[in-house]
Order: C-alpha cells, then sequence, then structure tokens
C-alpha cells in the first residue's frame, strides 16, 4: 500500500513539474521586443536666413487729437535671422526672430508743428509660434521692437520736442509656403509704439499730448534653410 501510495506521489510530482516547464515555455517574454520599441522622433533645428519687403500704413494715436491721418509708405526692406527649435526635444512649434529693418513711417495733421514721414531704423525680437502642415506654416508673431528715426521730411529738422527713439510691441499672423532650401512667408503685423512721437509738453505744459505712432504692415519675405 505505502508503494502504491508513494508510487501515486511520484507520478503526480513529476507531472506537476512538467506543467510548470510547459507553462514557463509557453509564457509570452516581455522584453524579448524590448529592442523594437520605436524611439522618440528627434527633431533637426532649422537655421533661416531672409530679407523682406514691407507695404505700411502707419499713422498715431493721439490725446488731444490733432487731426492725424494714416500714410502709406512702400521704401521698406529689412533682413531677418530665424531659428526654430523642439522644446524638450519633442514640442517643435517655437522660434525666435531677430531682424534690422529700414524704411519710413509717419502721418499727416492740418495743424502746423505737427506731422511729419521720417526715415527710420528698427530692430526687431520676436517670439514665433508655428504650426506645419504639407508644405505649409502658419505663424504667429508676439515680441518687442527698439527703433530710431534717422530723418524727419520737416524742412527745419528735428527739434526739443520730437523723440527720436522709439520701441514697442509688434504682433501679428502670416503663412510660409515651403519648397525647401527656401520659404517664402507672408505676414500681416501691427506695432505699436509705446514711445510718444513728441515730448509731452509739446502741446502745452498743463495739457500733456501723448502720441503713439501705430503701424500695419503687410510684408513678404524669402527666406533661406541655412542648415
Amino acid at each position: 500500500m505505502k508503494r502504491t501510495i508513494l508510487t501515486l506521489i511520484l507520478i503526480l510530482s513529476a507531472w506537476t513539474a512538467g506543467a510548470q516547464d510547459s507553462f514557463i515555455f509557453d509564457m509570452p517574454d516581455d522584453f524579448a521586443a524590448i529592442d523594437t520599441v520605436p524611439q522618440p522622433r528627434k527633431f533637426k533645428s532649422i537655421h533661416l536666413i531672409g530679407v523682406s519687403y514691407t507695404a505700411n500704413l502707419s499713422g498715431v494715436s493721439s490725446t488731444p487729437s490733432i487731426g492725424q491721418e494714416r500714410i502709406w509708405t512702400y521704401k521698406n526692406f529689412g533682413i531677418s535671422y530665424t531659428y526654430y527649435h523642439a522644446m524638450w526635444d519633442y514640442l517643435f512649434n517655437f522660434g525666435v526672430v531677430i531682424g534690422a529693418k529700414h524704411g519710413y513711417e509717419g502721418f499727416t495733421s492740418p495743424y502746423e508743428g505737427y506731422g511729419a514721414t521720417y526715415e527710420v531704423l528698427e530692430f526687431p525680437l520676436l517670439s514665433q509660434f508655428k504650426l506645419d502642415f504639407s508644405r505649409f506654416r502658419l505663424l504667429l508673431n508676439l515680441g518687442p521692437y527698439y527703433g530710431y528715426r534717422l530723418s524727419t521730411d520737416n524742412e527745419e529738422g528735428f527739434n526739443d520736442y520730437d523723440q527720436r527713439h522709439d520701441y514697442g510691441v509688434i504682433a501679428g499672423v502670416g503663412l510660409a509656403v515651403v519648397f525647401k532650401p527656401f520659404e517664402l512667408h507672408l505676414e500681416g503685423n501691427y506695432k505699436y509704439a509705446l514711445a510718444s512721437v513728441y515730448h509731452t509738453y509739446k502741446y502745452s505744459d498743463i495739457y500733456w499730448l501723448f502720441t503713439y505712432p501705430q503701424n500695419i504692415m503687410f510684408s513678404a519675405s524669402l527666406h533661406f534653410q541655412l542648415w
């Protein structure tokens, strides 16, 4: 009897061990395909150098009003450097635009001593958000600028009431057409100055004058991808 029980125990043990080996053998290896997992996408930074042309609808906002009217200027040209980069190697939607522009802006007024067309030199520093699709990019611009008025068409030139330094904010949208290594950018931007054209006491020592330039700029620029 004991021999029979011992034989049954040995047979059962052997069968259990075989079942375990079969179970272990049939289990999928979760680490077998670890080397086949796709790596995170790496984005290559883009560097662009470009030249631009701008048609500018220029004017001012003034308090009190000086009867100001907008003017169009067309001799506006610039150069720029654009750097697109990936944030945390994941969000490839951001860039920085550094530029230098030469052109003209101003306004007219029926009152003597007010209104002029100025030759200006401008340096924008913009953050640019982009959204790529097919061969196109949607662009969104926002950032500060610094400018300096080089000359005026007033016969008397600049006087003590004129301010030649200019600074403010630029915001706008655009569309880029990509045909590597070139890109064509069409943009519309709004520029609002935070520095008045005139000193506040030009109008009166009691009633201050605030005259801030405003420009609506329509530009086309051709860019070349450096690398």
